[in-house]
């Protein structure tokens, strides 16, 4: 009988943040685990928010109020994000790793 043999994955996990930053003043930037960098304009993080109410329904363009934050944090599971309007954005590492605007990724999702 074959030996199973168990496989581990090597290197760090590309969906989880190593550092948030700002860049500039309209902009967040990610740092993750393995070094890959990334650039969300605040209205590109607003548009995108995954929530039930926001899926689908937000006007174009955004209200001015809409689109600047009161408070980012990084939490356990990703990045929250309060809203000057009030609404709260939770981004999951995994979610904001898939939108990721670089060349490279956007690239990637292309030969998909």
């Amino acid at each position: 009988m074959a030996e199973k043999i168990k496989l581990h994955l090597l290197g760090a996990n590309p969906n989880e943040i190593k550092e948030i930053h700002l860049v500039g003043r309209y902009a967040l930037g990610v740092n993750w685990a393995d070094d890959h960098g990334s650039i969300y304009p605040f209205v590109f993080l607003r548009k995108h928010c995954p929530c039930d109410q926001c899926a689908g329904s937000l006007p174009d363009p955004l209200p001015e109020g809409e689109t600047w934050p009161t408070e980012i944090k990084r939490i356990e599971a990703g990045v929250r994000i309060g809203w000057q309007s009030g609404h709260e954005t939770r981004y999951p590492g995994v979610r904001l790793r898939e939108i990721c605007q670089c060349a490279l990724c956007v690239e990637e999702r292309n030969k998909s």
